[in-house]
């Protein structure tokens, strides 16, 4: 018990050093030390997809990489772009031993307001009950549901994040409480998964990052995207933070395509920003890199055969004002990345003088307008010395995309402007 008030009242002793812009992200640490450490942004199919992954009486076995230590989890499902209900009759969480196979020691049943099984209304999202779970920074936590029904047979639109980049499980039947699945399909997408919370003894702050494809972690490395590697940035950053003793839930909000303006997703950025982000549990802090897709891909798209009205820099600096005025009224420390490099890309959109332009517009603005509390300069760091609307060749596949170097480039670039800002590690998990 001594040990455990001295903890806090070193934590409470450590709030004041790391304080800033009026303290407004300090009113938002949940009082009851609930923190999201895994999250997603999720979308329904469009046209540039690949078809729904089959999912009918089965189980979804679906890996996630946590960022912060917990000794309690709660896990949220959505079905908030279906229009019937979803169903899960049996939910587990676990700690990942290897493949589709769980560390059988540590599976814990979900339940939801005590009940095994849970009906999620179209456009909703729901929480499980919390279960007691230590686990550790930036470990691999697997969540296994049973949906009885035939959901992409039903025609209500599926609920999910495409590019996961990471390998998940589709078994047939009722297979949630299995160590391993029997004859299980793979997938690269998330599937009804919104996030994942941990409880601690002290609050922590949490860091959303909101943007398109590279806060994604899109590599597009030819022949085939890596999976399973986990270096977006995002992970990257949870590494840092890890390593340098310091303390903070990183949450991936990314999505491809994302756009600051009404983008060809068809999502609308304020009603983006207000589900994916001031939805999360003790958000904190938001790091907002966006906007290369407002320049690039109306030029693209209309290359392609469909007209798209270009949007000029100053329409795109005022969505980033729109952002940063609901973060801060929220309590957010609203941080703005600048737009990377994207000269070397082969993409018709991205690699014009025209781009160029309005890139150097709106990273001038977001690095000297004041607009932002802090600002990340992910273009110089990324930057060709010798061609600085490109990326240097070693840190980029395709131009557009960092690699992995580059992703641990932007990763040290962030944590050596929002490291200092950050509490001390209490918790480790075990």
């Amino acid at each position: 018990m001594k040990n455990k008030f001295r903890t806090a009242l070193a934590f409470a002793l450590a709030l004041p050093l790391f304080a800033h812009a009026g303290n407004r992200w300090m009113d938002n640490l949940e009082p009851a030390h609930w923190t999201a450490t895994w999250a997603t942004a999720n979308k329904t199919i469009t046209a540039f997809d690949a078809p729904i992954d089959t999912i009918n009486n089965a189980t979804l076995r679906q890996i996630v990489r946590i960022s912060e230590a917990g000794s309690m989890v709660r896990v949220s499902f959505s079905n908030e772009f279906g229009t019937t209900p979803l169903m899960i009759n049996e939910a587990h969480v676990a700690l990942r031993d290897s493949g589709s196979a769980i560390v059988e020691r540590s599976s814990k049943q979900l339940t939801f307001s005590g009940s095994n099984s849970v009906s999620i209304l179209p456009g909703a999202r729901v929480v499980s009950d919390a279960v007691d779970m230590d686990i550790a920074n930036n470990a691999e936590v697997v969540i296994s549901a049973y949906l009885p029904d035939d959901v992409t047979g039903s025609g209500s639109p599926v609920t999910y994040h495409v590019r996961a980049l990471q390998t998940n499980y589709i078994a047939a039947g009722n297979q949630a409480a299995a160590v391993d699945l029997d004859s299980a399909a793979t997938s690269t997408a998330w599937h009804f998964l919104a996030s994942v919370d941990v409880a601690n003894p002290w609050p922590m702050p949490v860091i959303a990052t909101l943007g398109d494809s590279i806060t994604d972690g899109d590599q597009m490395a030819a022949p085939n995207e890596p999976i399973d590697t986990n270096v977006r940035y995002p992970d990257l950053l949870s590494e840092a933070i890890s390593a340098g003793g310091k303390t903070a839930g990183v949450i991936n909000l990314g999505t491809s395509g994302s756009q600051v303006l009404t983008s060809f997703l068809e999502e609308d950025p304020a009603a983006r920003l207000s589900r994916d982000v001031l939805a999360q549990a003790g958000v904190t802090h938001l790091i907002y890199l966006e906007g290369i897709n407002d320049i690039g891909l109306p030029v693209m798209l209309s290359f392609l055969g469909i007209p798209t009205p270009v949007n000029s820099a100053e329409a795109i600096i005022a969505g980033h004002k729109q952002v940063i005025s609901i973060a801060k009224a929220a309590g957010l420390f609203v941080i703005g990345g600048t737009l990377t490099p994207s000269g070397g890309s082969a993409l018709p959109g991205y690699n014009n003088a025209t781009t160029e332009a309005k890139r150097q517009t709106i990273n001038a603005w977001v690095r000297d307008s004041g607009a932002y509390d802090a600002v990340i300069d992910f273009d110089s760091a990324l930057a060709d010395p010798e061609n600085p609307a490109a990326m240097r060749a070693d840190l980029t596949a395709d131009g557009l995309h960092p690699n992995a170097a580059g992703y641990q480039v932007m990763a040290d670039t962030a944590f050596a402007v929002i490291g200092g800002r950050l509490p001390v590690k209490r918790y480790e998990g075990n």
